[in-house]
């Protein structure tokens, strides 16, 4: 056994000493703090993005964004530390759920490729589980206030509606569960919906007019304002209203 003087002994450090100026333990706090958010910055970097269908997980967008992916664009995120680890925690709640139902013995697939021809979409389905039958699961964590207006109308976020919809078409399934955690307390509630086929062909529908632009080679016209939400909170907003392929337009509100 080893003596208490033995135990007391320095060891090489693996933590940055303060050998700097004498540091409060706030100030000390606060440069950890700051250390990890600089440690994000390499996320938010441009990139060139082309892809070779509709992505189910982000399906609102107006038909001249996807006129410029399917083309090819560079695109430069900007996301906050704070906003990178919500992705993070996000995606450590699907590998929870996806362990309980793994022990459950329900897990039939988890992160299934997903395509279909026309209109031309890919994707990532979160999985199916066997629970009086196949059925579709996508996961989602929210916010407590998010989470209990869900609870209350037993209805998913639009977004989560559309994704769950070409899924179930794609996959050949007829009912889907989206199933939010609260983040405050992890509380579950899954939310069982059948396919809509005919939300499913209007849906289609458009998305075929939008392919057809690009195939045709005819960027379309902004759909909005340059000042609406819509385009501000869009991450091709720049490049859209830079003049490069198109008309500013201001005439109009969304369609």
């Amino acid at each position: 056994m080893k003596s208490l003087s033995a135990l007391r002994s320095p060891k090489e450090e693996s933590t940055p000493r303060n050998d700097g100026p004498d540091k409060t333990n706030e100030e000390i706090e606060s440069d950890l703090i700051q250390k990890i958010d600089l440690s994000f910055v390499s996320r938010n970097d441009k990139q060139f993005k082309k892809v070779g269908g509709f992505h189910p997980s982000y399906t609102n967008q107006c038909a001249r964004y996807w006129y410029y992916l399917f083309e090819g664009v560079e695109m430069e995120t900007s996301f906050s530390p704070q906003t990178y680890r919500i992705f993070d925690n996000g995606h450590a709640v699907h590998e929870r759920i996806y362990s309980y139902f793994r022990d459950m013995g329900i897990l039939v697939a988890e992160e299934i490729p997903v395509t279909h021809d026309d209109p031309p979409i890919e994707g990532t389905a979160d999985g199916i589980i066997d629970f009086y039958g196949n059925k579709l699961i996508e996961l989602k964590s929210i916010s407590n206030e998010g989470f209990e207006y869900r609870r209350i109308y037993k209805k998913p976020k639009d977004d989560h509606f559309r994704q769950a919809q070409i899924y179930m078409r794609c996959l050949d399934l007829d009912q889907a569960f989206v199933i939010y955690e609260n983040k405050n307390n992890q509380q579950i509630l899954p939310i069982l919906i059948d396919r809509d086929d005919a939300f499913i062909d209007k849906l289609f529908n458009k998305y075929r007019k939008f392919y057809k632009n690009f195939t045709e080679g005819t960027i379309p016209d902004q759909p909005y304002k340059m000042t609406s939400k819509n385009c501000s909170n869009c991450d091709l907003y720049s490049h859209c209203w830079s003049g490069v392929n198109g008309n500013k337009k201001e005439e109009y509100e969304p369609f």
